[in-house]
């Protein structure tokens, strides 16, 4: 078992379950793996990321914990999800709930955006969801009447693409075929996954919708943008999460 702080292999277990490396003399937990890579490690787990490869597969080609690359996983959703156009956080706020319960659904509702240069997909919020399935039992030839979504273009209800009537005035039906292309490549992507629990697909819409919109770059363009992205801060000031290993260099710290 190496060190996550230098990589040293040699260690021995304290009496609470702690093991302390034999080089540097820090303590860590082998169960509680910090997430502590440095730029090499990010850029080694980032290309593989970029080629759709699964956590394991990635652990297996980097030779890093399967913990640890479940965690860099998560910080670049995080950072996608971030990326959110500032217009569509006021439109999924969560309002006062009524008490109605929703209508049953096996899959949740999305709703989807796109604007000349970008899509973006998100989830629906459960009080939300009465008033899509009763827009589209009264839908008209415009689409539906959701002025509460009015910066999307369309609702996934029951795995069927709607139109939205404010969206469909102003915009035209080219634009609508480029929603079902999307659309088409996010069923492809959530089917590809087998399931996704509800609690993070909001992250992987995000990570669905940023490799759409940059389908057009060549994989070590996109790994470039992704380290700008892991490095830049979050919204509300926090760093990018770049703590970078001291220690031996990044040849023998991905061994």
């Amino acid at each position: 078992m190496r060190c996550p702080f230098c990589g040293y292999t040699k260690s021995w277990v304290l009496a609470d379950g702690r093991r302390r490396c034999a080089r540097c003399r820090r303590d860590w937990r082998p169960e509680r793996m910090p997430l502590r890579l440095n730029a090499a490690q990010w850029r080694l787990v980032l290309r593989w990321f970029v080629r759709g490869m699964s956590s394991a597969q990635i652990a297996h080609e980097t030779r890093l914990d399967r913990k640890r690359v479940l965690r860099a996983l998560l910080v670049v959703r995080r950072r996608m999800r971030a990326l959110i156009p500032p217009e569509l956080l006021a439109a999924l706020l969560h309002e006062e709930d009524d008490g109605t319960e929703p209508p049953p659904t096996r899959s949740p509702v999305l709703a989807i955006y796109a604007s000349e240069s970008e899509f973006w997909a998100d989830v629906v919020p459960e009080n939300m969801v009465l008033r899509v399935a009763r827009a589209v039992r009264e839908r008209g030839p415009e689409g539906l009447d959701l002025p509460e979504l009015a910066p999307y273009s369309a609702v996934v209800y029951r795995r069927r693409l709607y139109r939205l009537a404010e969206s469909s005035d102003r915009r035209s039906s080219t634009h609508f075929g480029q929603v079902e292309s999307f659309w088409a490549y996010l069923q492809r992507q959530l089917r590809s996954k087998g399931g996704i629990r509800r609690s993070r697909l909001d992250l992987y819409l995000a990570e669905y919708a940023w490799r759409y919109n940059h389908r057009k770059l060549s994989p070590e363009q996109q790994v470039r943008a992704l380290m700008q992205l892991v490095r830049r801060p979050l919204r509300g000031g926090r760093n990018g999460a770049f703590p970078v290993l001291a220690g031996p260099s990044p040849r023998h710290a991905t061994h």
